[in-house]
């Protein structure tokens, strides 16, 4: 499994430790917090052959962001959040969320570190678009999942018009329940290169050099994916701009030896990872039967195309992906996704915003596809500031997923008001 040295970790330190030292910085404290209504006539996401259930809940999401910066040399801010929710007569479906990221950076003439770290804990039955739960929909009863990230980098500007960007990204999956849910804790680590220089005032060019590897202990699976993409840019002024990343990708994965079939009441049987048994007698297979390691190597594109335009009062942001990312079920896949938001302004106090979001994803490794799903959102958010520290949401959310190995629908039908408050910050200079 691929780790990285502790070096770049400990420059990183004495970055920040060199920080802290400098004078006439800015401190920083940002509480907010609000509170929430809402009903939901499919919490959990279940099929409809599975008696999806309707609640009214309340949601109480506390904030509180620290941070101190120098301008122009330094900053470290610790960003965290809290989301717990309660469901009327529907204790297995409450949940207890949180969130918390670290960043820190620092600048040179033409350097430029950062770190972040960040932890996070939520349930399947979170399916806020922000914070939604890659899991949400997929098992019927409730369980955690917890993410812990670190991710370094390096920005080098060589000159005004050339900048290479080195970035190191090493996330650790686990869950609370992971064998009657199928669930597979893993690690995902990837390492990334990226050079572009601007040709002309409007275009850059250049490219990013990828290698991830993804590691799941419990069924000794790996996979390793390298990219190599072409990346564009196009500012088309100051308030819109064109993104295209193309490329090639290589998805290496080895499968250890497993057993395949088994012999149950005179029958024979699939066991766990395999789809289908051989039309064998009986007396012919030994029991249990074995399917040896088998490697495999699956080629594809990478795609990430992007554009944005906004103005005073209106803004357009559209995305299309297709990229490798790995499974819940420890193996991996490939997504194919597009979203569209739509915001605008219409006074000074309300302001609104349409999103649609659309994805698919299918196994190309680590044979278990009983998450590959496609899944359509669409949600409406109106905002109404009331005074300089208050504001009103309404919101609705509609999601459908359809689980492709089972051809099994859900549907959720969602609304939210939500009352927040952001005290004025408390900033200090020493």
């Amino acid at each position: 499994m691929m780790r990285f040295n502790s070096v770049a970790f400990n420059v990183f330190a004495f970055y920040v430790l060199i920080s802290t030292a400098a004078q006439a910085a800015e401190w920083k404290l940002e509480p907010s917090a609000s509170i929430r209504g809402q009903y939901n006539d499919n919490v959990g996401m279940r099929n409809e052959n599975n008696n999806p259930v309707s609640s009214t809940g309340y949601t109480l999401i506390p904030k509180i962001k620290f941070s101190i910066e120098e301008q122009n040399l330094w900053d470290v801010s610790l960003n965290t959040r809290g989301k717990f929710t309660r469901y009327q007569n529907l204790d297995d479906a409450d949940s207890n969320n949180v969130f918390a990221k670290f960043d820190s950076g620092r600048k040179t003439e033409r350097a430029a570190y950062r770190l972040n770290a960040s932890y996070t804990r939520n349930t399947n039955f979170d399916d806020d678009f922000d914070t939604q739960s890659p899991i949400a929909g997929l098992v019927d009863n409730k369980t955690e999942r917890k993410t812990v990230t670190f991710s370094p980098s390096i920005r080098w500007n060589s000159s005004q018009t050339s900048v290479a960007i080195l970035s190191v990204n090493i996330t650790d999956i686990s869950y609370e329940e992971v064998t009657s849910l199928n669930l597979r804790g893993y690690t995902n680590d990837n390492i990334s290169f990226r050079a572009y220089r601007q040709l002309l005032e409007k275009h850059s060019l250049g490219f990013t050099a990828s290698y991830t590897e993804q590691d799941t202990p419990s069924i000794e699976f790996t996979a390793n994916t390298a990219a190599l993409n072409l990346d564009y840019t196009y500012k088309v002024n100051q308030r819109s701009s064109l993104e295209l990343s193309l490329g090639a990708r290589r998805v290496k994965s080895f499968t250890p030896d497993e057993p395949a079939c088994d012999i149950q009441g005179g029958s024979i049987v699939p066991l766990d990872g395999a789809d289908e048994c051989p039309n064998f007698p009986p007396l012919i297979i030994s029991v249990p039967t074995v399917i040896e390691g088998l490697d495999s190597v699956n080629d594809g594109t990478v795609i990430n195309l992007s554009y944005s335009i906004q103005d005073e009062n209106n803004s357009h942001n559209f995305n299309i992906a297709r990229n490798v990312v790995p499974s819940s079920t420890g193996s991996v896949q490939e997504q194919r996704a597009a979203n569209y938001r739509f915001g605008i302004k219409s006074t000074e106090k309300i302001s609104s915003d349409i999103l649609f979001d659309g994805s698919e994803t299918t196994v190309i490794g680590g044979g278990d596809s009983s998450n590959d799903r496609t899944r359509y959102r669409v949600d409406s958010t109106v905002r109404y500031k009331l005074t300089r520290d208050w504001s009103l949401n309404f919101k609705y959310s509609y999601i459908y997923q359809n689980i492709t190995n089972t051809d099994e629908d859900s549907r959720s039908n969602a609304i939210y008001i939500n009352l927040s408050l952001n005290w004025p910050k408390l900033a200090t200079t020493y």
